[in-house]
Order: C-alpha cells, then sequence, then structure tokens
C-alpha cells in the first residue's frame, strides 16, 4: 500500500464513530404526538395502528391520527407551517402502513405514561448494560465509550453481537442521550423481543425507533423496521 493510501486508512480507522443519518425510506412512527412538527412530516392518507398499553397488557389496533395545520413563530420572528397531531386515546406508539397483525400483542416491558423516567434508563447509563431476558432469545443491549467521546450501542443474543447506532454521550447542552426504552415486547408475532426505543436530545431533536427481529438479515438480531428523526420546527434560540 501507498504511503498516501496508507495514511487515509488510518485517518479512516480512527475516525469517531458519528452518530447515523435517518433512513427516511422507513415508515415515520409516532410516540410523541405533542412535539412541533414541520410541514409534510407525515403522509396524510397512510393506514395507522396504535399500540396501546394498560395494567392488563398491550393491544395493537387500528387507529386514527388526524392531521390539520397551524403555524408557529421562529428566532428569526418568521412563521412556520406545522403538522398538528390528535388521535384518540393515549397510544404508546403509533405505526403507519406496516403488515403488523392486529391484537393482543405479548409484551414484557412499557414505560409508564406519568412522565417518569424509564425504568431501564439508569441501568443502562450506569451499568452500561440492560439485560432484556424474556422470550425464546434473550437480549442484552449495552455500550461502550469510543476515545472519541461517543457511545456505540448494540444488543446481543451472548452468541451474536449487533451495532445498532452511535451517538454523542452528551447533548447539546449536557443532558443525558441514554435511550428511552418505551417498549420491549414480540410485535410481529414470532416469538422474539422487538425493541421500541427513542434518542433524547435537549436541542429541539428527535430520533424514535422501532427495531423488530422479523426480516433481520442472516447475522443480525434486529432490523430498524420504523424511525422518525429530525428536529421540532419554530424551536431554538
Amino acid at each position: 500500500m501507498s504511503l498516501p493510501l496508507l495514511g487515509i486508512a488510518l485517518i479512516l480507522a480512527s475516525a469517531p464513530a458519528l452518530p447515523q443519518a435517518p433512513d427516511n425510506s422507513l415508515p415515520r412512527l409516532v410516540i410523541d404526538t405533542s412535539r412541533q412538527y414541520g410541514q409534510g412530516t407525515f403522509p396524510h392518507a397512510a393506514k395507522w395502528q396504535g399500540l396501546y398499553c394498560d395494567k392488563s397488557g398491550c393491544t395493537l389496533k387500528p387507529a386514527t391520527l388526524r392531521i390539520t395545520s397551524a403555524t408557529a413563530r421562529n428566532v428569526l420572528e418568521e412563521d412556520e407551517t406545522l403538522d398538528v397531531l390528535a388521535t384518540d386515546g393515549t397510544p404508546l406508539a403509533m405505526f403507519p402502513d406496516m403488515a403488523l397483525n392486529a391484537g393482543k400483542v405479548v409484551s414484557w416491558y412499557w414505560a409508564s405514561r406519568d412522565g417518569a423516567e424509564s425504568s431501564p434508563g439508569p441501568r443502562l447509563s450506569k451499568l452500561g448494560k440492560w439485560v432484556m431476558p424474556w422470550g425464546t432469545r434473550p437480549l442484552t443491549i449495552s455500550w461502550v465509550k469510543t476515545p472519541e467521546g461517543y457511545k456505540r450501542y448494540h444488543v446481543s443474543d451472548g452468541a451474536t453481537k449487533q451495532f445498532l447506532f452511535s451517538i454523542e454521550a452528551e447533548s447539546h447542552y449536557g443532558g443525558d442521550t441514554t435511550p428511552i426504552i418505551h417498549w420491549v415486547g414480540d410485535l410481529d408475532g414470532d416469538g422474539m423481543l422487538d425493541l421500541l426505543l427513542s434518542i433524547p436530545d435537549d436541542n429541539c431533536g428527535f430520533d424514535e425507533r422501532l427495531y423488530l427481529s422479523s426480516g433481520a438479515e442472516d447475522g443480525k438480531l434486529l432490523r430498524k423496521a420504523a424511525q422518525l428523526a429530525g428536529r421540532e420546527a419554530a424551536c431554538g434560540c
């Protein structure tokens, strides 16, 4: 290898694990209907399903997402047009145009709706891992910190370890970026764990993801099946 090529290889090898760009080809799930989403964020003709959870468990059923328009003024004193969302009840999440069977959903964990931090959060943040001992293939989600200060998150079943994503250890204003686990269960009915999470951002950003076991590539445990990521409109200073 020539010296210039060797130098490039060394630079690439030592480069930080930058956060991944969102996949805009995926269905855009909804976890938080109260955000200031920019106009055109959501498809108006989609068929939505809602994941509703209470003390008795979780159910996936058809749902209606009403999308109207409003405006909000940004820091430049300009009006930005928003997608304003409304739905019936309080679904934990909503999914558009996905081939998921309606009915009772095997669910092992779901986050409280009272605003409290998701209980796995402190363990995942402090211990560096959270064990999900359910299903036919229990999983562990864990992170390691790179020399550049990023956190690389993985899932493992003890035999296979899969990289999920890389994020900064702190948000723009120093906030915690430990993923919030919203739900763990078997949404696709194959007996293996699926995972719904979001990545916190204290600078108007959001990144919400659904990982399913069905359809995962060979050598992989999960595939990213839906994602909504971006920045709130008319937000920031």
